[in-house]
């Protein structure tokens, strides 16, 4: 080789390899070494200049000298996760649904190319192998799901598999995008680097499955007149009696199905206090909770006398008043009520309501929009009921509004004045 003693840079050979190697010394960073992949010294020299001319360039405009891959820009986010949610900065359901998303499809498709070096022709290949990947992808052969839980590995049988959602892309286009806005906070790009990342918008979905004041009414009476049948095991009259209070309170309160399983007696303020005192000088509010968010709202009144039917349920078969800590909705031996969809559904079909007009099914979350529905009907204030109800007066307008003119005749027709 020529004598190199000049130059910022040295080309070297390690022990037990015939391949030149490169160092230097980056400002901040210390001692950098690369191999240059190469035994031909003059090749060896062009390749040295060349990496070094790159990391300068790379130093100079505030990125690490170095190309840091997608897989460790990747983990260290994940570990960047997990420390966040062991402090309390993060909701800790992050740090169970955001690795397993980083895994299985962030790092298996871009794996070791390097972070700054990916494109938005890239992410648009991506997005359409995220989308095959259950159906024909890498996925497509997978029988179950293992995860590790306590220490434990766990296995779980793999569901129908199908094309995510719209919702599922884009929850976990945003993880990605936030992925590469904290690489550029750690110098591994820089902004302009940053592919573009286009969520894919909701389809606009039609308006949600309610009832009409005439339906709900049907519905109430079939089922009062089911859970009262003389002839019926006690057992499924109690089912059918939570059942008939569960959809009652969703149908006055505008509870997510959700909120409503999570509700503890606790959550019923005011509602201990109050229960010796006559019905029209009562009155409750509810704390709720759901999957990251909670609130307080206020019920209906026609809402408050199925709590006391609830209540008297649980003293009759508990022999004791329940706890705060207590399940709101309750299965006869005191545990948290599971899923009612099968006798929701038998229901809804002997009263022919399964599907509404125009062939869409309804579910539990059919009460809350109801609720919503007749609260517009009736004057309540768009705003109000958006807070009350813990979504926006968007969404209300766009996807929760089951009110025709007809039932709004009574605001559409004001008495008008010379004022």
């Amino acid at each position: 080789m020529n004598d190199m003693s000049d130059l910022p840079y040295a080309v070297f050979s390690k022990d037990g390899t015939s391949k030149l190697w490169v160092r230097f010394s980056i400002k901040g960073e210390g001692q950098v070494r690369k191999s240059l992949g190469t035994s031909d010294p003059e090749l060896a020299r062009r390749k040295a200049h060349e990496v070094w001319y790159e990391a300068q360039y790379r130093s100079r405009n505030g990125l690490k000298s170095q190309t840091t891959s997608f897989t460790k820009a990747a983990d260290e986010f994940i570990a960047m996760v997990e420390r966040e949610v062991e402090r309390g900065d993060r909701p800790e359901y992050h740090v169970r649904d955001v690795p397993p998303v980083i895994r299985r499809y962030f790092i298996e498709f871009f794996g070791k190319k390097d972070i700054d070096a990916i494109m938005e022709r890239d992410i648009t290949r991506y997005i359409e192998w995220r989308k095959d990947y259950w159906i024909t992808g890498p996925g497509k052969d997978i029988i179950e799901i293992r995860y590790i839980r306590d220490g434990r590995s766990i296995r779980r049988p793999l569901g129908e598999k199908r094309v995510p959602s719209i919702s599922r892309q884009r929850g976990e286009l945003v993880i990605l995008r936030q992925l590469f806005r904290q690489a550029v906070r750690w110098g591994y790009l820089n902004n302009a680097q940053v592919p573009a990342i286009e969520v894919p918008r909701a389809r606009i979905p039609n308006n949600r499955p309610s009832f009409s004041p005439e339906e709900f009414r049907r519905l109430e009476a079939t089922s009062l007149e089911r859970l009262s049948a003389l002839e019926i095991h006690e057992h499924l009259r109690w089912d059918r009696t939570i059942l008939h209070a569960q959809m009652m309170i969703g149908a006055f309160s505008g509870m997510r199905p959700t909120e409503m399983k999570n509700l503890n007696w606790g959550d019923v303020l005011g509602y201990r206090a109050g229960r010796k005192k006559a019905l029209k000088d009562r009155d409750i509010r509810l704390r709720v909770r759901g999957k990251a968010k909670s609130r307080e709202f206020v019920a209906h009144e026609a809402a408050l006398s199925w709590f006391d039917i609830l209540w008297t349920f649980w003293l009759q078969h508990q022999g004791k008043e329940p706890s705060d800590t207590d399940p709101v909705l309750a299965t006869r031996d005191g545990k948290r009520l599971g899923s009612t969809k099968k006798g929701l559904t038998e229901l809804l079909t002997k009263c022919d309501l399964l599907v509404d007009y125009r062939g869409v099914r309804r579910t539990s979350y059919s009460f809350r929009h109801f609720y919503i529905s007749q609260q517009l009907a009736h004057g309540v204030d768009i705003f109000a009921l958006a807070r009350n109800t813990g979504t926006s007066s968007d969404m209300i307008d766009k996807f929760y509004g089951q009110v025709t003119n007809a039932r709004m005749k009574t605001h559409l027709r004001p008495e008008w004045t010379d004022d």
